[in-house]
């Protein structure tokens, strides 16, 4: 409807004050864009403690909750300069070892406190507190909870028998010889690395530029070429070698040579060092200590009545596959000498490695049995009848 006088009506002065809908949202969109900017500042300005949140308060029922530090707790926080990271060895070996502790801590039936709180002497009883380097020290950085305190003095006296002490020190061996193993085979493993892939790219160039080599000609000078190169200064000779006529014949026969050498060469190496041996022996080695700490977990009983470890049938051969696989681990010296592994060879401390005595007339003492000697036979052959007696003489007559 039109306004009087002719003008413009209301609606039209209502929209001519109002913006339109490309203005409203572009005042939308700037909005979103300082809100989003003030919101980045302040998380910023709080990180960097320029402008510090007050703790939230919305569910004043949840408290923290103060535990005592457990054992471990202490201990790890006596290496947190030295700890390793989480993909070493030595966090596997020590899991493995703590399961066998646990378990000969749970035989005596201690009812004052749990594995996780034992005391300090406990723990180093147990021998628990093996450090990266294999040694055994249990460092105090952390300031001691007066509790733990308490327990340390109420504590009764930790008595391991002779089974508890074996089988502790048979996992304790097994876990420094896995540390040994992962070591040897950690720093081998870079060099046993470059090696195999320098040996091989240099051996395929090689092979390459011999075919190409036996696939191209030389380009034959003539005469007045050979002569007026003869006469040449040294640095035109130099510059007609490397880039002159017929020089991509000499470079890839240079690079033949060269290479056919060098991989020669990278062969006789790896007689004098080899890495990849040394990383394959202690990889090897690793895997069967692994397996060995394992079996001598399944194979922990206790004994109720005694309050002990009971003695494993197989104690004597874990002992002996504990010295068969050391024997297996090299060391990084290891790695420049074809040394002798796996205690094939034979030991010099035996008797049948020992010089034998000098023959001085008097008779040979008996040789010991080895233990590979086979079992003498349970019935031997009889011995042959004796004679008969010969008959008494009679008396002699005298004339």
């Amino acid at each position: 409807m039109p306004g009087p006088g002719g003008g413009r009506s209301f609606r039209e002065r209502l929209l001519g004050i109002l913006p339109g809908w490309a203005s409203i949202v572009a005042m939308l969109c700037q909005a979103i864009a300082v809100v989003v900017l003030l919101t980045i500042v302040v998380i910023i300005s709080h990180h960097f403690g320029v402008l510090p949140l007050p703790p939230s308060t919305s569910n004043p029922t949840v408290t923290e909750s103060k535990l005592p530090l457990q054992t471990e707790e202490y201990f790890l926080g006596g290496l947190k300069d030295d700890l390793p990271d989480q993909s070493d060895e030595w966090w596997l070996a020590r899991a493995d070892h703590r399961l066998i502790a646990d378990a000969i801590f749970n035989c005596k039936e201690v009812t004052q406190f749990t594995s996780a709180y034992m005391p300090r002497p406990y723990f180093s009883a147990l021998l628990l507190d093996l450090d990266p380097r294999g040694n055994h020290v249990f460092r105090n950085k952390l300031t001691v909870d007066p509790e733990l305190a308490a327990r340390e003095k109420a504590a009764p006296a930790f008595t391991l028998s002779s089974n508890d002490q074996d089988l502790l020190s048979l996992s304790d061996a097994i876990a420094r010889s896995r540390l040994a193993a992962a070591e040897g085979a950690k720093t081998n493993f870079p060099w046993a690395q470059r090696l195999g892939l320098t040996t091989l790219i240099v051996a395929a160039l090689a092979t390459l530029f011999v075919t190409l080599q036996g696939r191209m000609k030389p380009i034959e000078l003539s005469e007045e070429e050979q002569n007026a190169i003869g006469g040449a200064g040294l640095w035109a000779r130099i510059r007609h070698i490397l880039f002159g006529r017929g020089c991509g014949f000499r470079w890839v026969a240079f690079m033949a040579i060269t290479l056919s050498i060098t991989g020669t060469s990278l062969t006789g190496l790896r007689q004098v060092y080899d890495p990849t041996r040394t990383l394959t022996q202690n990889t090897r080695a690793l895997l069967e200590l692994r397996q060995l700490h394992q079996e001598i977990m399944l194979g922990v009983k206790c004994d109720p009545a005694r309050k002990q470890i009971e003695a494993s049938r197989r104690s004597t051969d874990w002992a002996n596959a504990i010295r068969r696989i050391r024997a297996n681990i090299i060391p990084d010296f290891g790695a420049f000498a074809n040394l002798d592994f796996g205690g094939t060879a034979p030991r010099t401390d035996t008797p049948q490695n020992q010089t034998p005595p000098q023959d001085d007339g008097g008779p040979a003492p008996p040789r010991e049995a080895a233990t590979t000697d086979r079992a003498a036979p349970a019935a031997s052959a009889p011995a042959p009848a004796a004679a008969p007696p010969a008959p008494p003489a009679g008396p002699t007559d005298n004339p």
